[in-house]
């Protein structure tokens, strides 16, 4: 029986998987509700079915999140949820599981011992044979490996921002700031500057609704907070200026990290970095106004990709689907 070629981005928002021959089957949350009983656990949600056991919890279930800061947390609850996630991958009328191979993009600031965590998890939720490759040569490999680019990869967790030459990845870094990160700093600023408090999930819509980066946008909405002290809750109305000066200050962070990279451009891939740009990725590049700001401060083109939140796992099958010498080298090409 042909084995079952999978592409995984086990991020820490989302999980995304791509199959070969198949295209894109799962792209859901990297969390799960879960049971546990005599030192064993059992799954009783996966996903965004998880969204209804924290607004009514049940006795007795706990809601995880399998992976933090782009790492496992949780190793039972990442293996119960992946075994989930690779059963939507299986074909429905098989008597017998047919073989699953795998590649999965991690951070580059991944240790050894974290990246043998991913391998271990997966191999525990049935997965045959792994290789672990960096996301940015993932990426490349959605945006044609074989020439020069200039990734920025703005997850949850972590921004990875790398150039990808035609041999793989020529400077990269792992930063430690991602749209969690943005979202906490919304979350502080109602304490500090309103006195009140906020859920992260709240916090969250109000950076997706108000959150750019244009001087011109002056959105505002109204939310209910609760007041530090008397924990009343009142109305209070916020502007997109002031969600901009929160979130400003971290891409500029990003961009003294990009303009530095900039300078590591090897001569050979330098024409085709020009001719590309900038490639934005991750669910951090759907901030409005994002291209153009680095755009402007960087003097060259910026651009976002089409689906970016599952462009690892897209780029992924690149390595399983073709026979490069650069396959050959993640020992890819026995694969087919």
């Amino acid at each position: 029986m042909k084995p079952i070629e999978l592409s995984i981005d086990l991020g820490s928002t989302k999980t995304s998987i791509h199959k070969v021959g198949s295209g894109l089957i799962v792209n859901d949350e990297s969390r799960v509700v879960v049971e546990t009983k005599n030192n064993g656990m059992t799954l009783i949600e996966s996903g965004k079915g998880v969204e209804k056991y924290l607004q009514k919890p049940v006795q007795g279930y706990q809601v995880v999140n399998t992976v933090h800061g782009g790492v496992i947390a949780n190793e039972r609850a990442a293996i119960c949820m992946l075994k989930d996630y690779l059963s939507r991958c299986m074909p429905g009328n098989a008597i017998l599981k047919p073989a699953v191979k795998a590649v999965a993009g991690v951070g580059m600031g991944m240790s050894y011992a974290e990246k043998k965590d991913v391998e271990k998890a997966l191999f525990k939720a049935g997965v045959r044979d792994v290789t672990i490759i960096e996301s940015p040569l993932a990426v490349a490999g959605a945006l044609g490996f074989g020439k020069g680019h200039f990734i920025v990869d703005i997850g949850s967790s972590k921004t990875e921002i790398a150039i990808v030459g035609r041999d793989g990845i020529v400077s990269g870094c792992s930063v430690d700031i991602g749209g969690d990160k943005i979202t906490k700093s919304i979350a502080d600023f109602m304490v500090t500057s309103m006195s009140s408090t906020i859920s992260f999930s709240l916090a969250e819509r109000i950076k997706k609704e108000l959150g750019s980066l244009y001087e011109n946008n002056n959105m505002s909405m109204r939310v209910n907070v609760r007041k530090v002290g008397n924990q009343r809750v009142e109305s209070e109305i916020i502007h997109s200026k002031d969600i901009r000066a929160i979130i400003q200050p971290h891409i500029i962070d990003l961009l003294e990290i990009i303009y530095n990279m900039s300078f590591e451009i090897p001569g050979n891939i330098a024409d085709d970095i020009c001719a590309e740009g900038i490639v934005l990725c991750g669910g951090g590049s759907n901030l409005t106004g994002l291209s153009e700001f680095i755009s402007k401060f960087m003097q060259m083109k910026v651009a976002k990709v089409d689906d970016p939140t599952t462009i690892v796992s897209r780029g992924g099958m690149y390595f399983l689907e073709n026979n490069t010498d650069f396959a050959k080298l993640l020992n890819l090409v026995n694969y087919k």
